[in-house]
This record gives C-alpha cells, structure tokens and sequence, in this order.
C-alpha cells in the first residue's frame, strides 16, 4: 500500500535481502556472475555478518576477504 508497507515486508526477511545484497556487490566486485558453486561462500559470508545485523560495513569486508573476491 505505501512506504510503511514496503519496509515492514522487507524487514520481515532480513536475511534475504542481505543474501541479495552480497550476491550483486559480489558481481559488481568481481564483474562475474554469481553462480550456483558460490553459493556456500555466500552462506558463509552472511554467517559471520548475521550477529553484526549484517551491517554495510561488515558485509564489505567479508566479501573482499572471501575466496569470491581474492579469485575470481
């Protein structure tokens, strides 16, 4: 319905969109697809960031440090 609506669906699944986040700074990082054989280390990243709130920081970080990054 408004604004209000919007942000209560997303913050109904917080780690999905966190998820989604990861997956295209992961992409925009490396300039490569994300795909199904990364997924683990997706996993991993939002584990060590989930107690955090997945924070912007954190979450950068994370990436940057990942075999993701480093390799790809």
């Amino acid at each position: 319905k408004d604004v209000r609506d919007l942000k209560r669906l997303l913050l109904a699944d917080e780690e999905q969109i966190a998820r989604n986040f990861v997956r295209q700074l992961t992409v925009f990082a490396t300039g490569a697809p994300v795909g199904f054989s990364d997924r683990a280390q997706i996993e991993a990243i939002l584990r060590k960031t989930k107690a955090g709130g997945y924070g912007i920081r954190s979450l950068v970080s994370e990436i940057v440090q990942s075999e993701l990054f480093l390799n790809k």
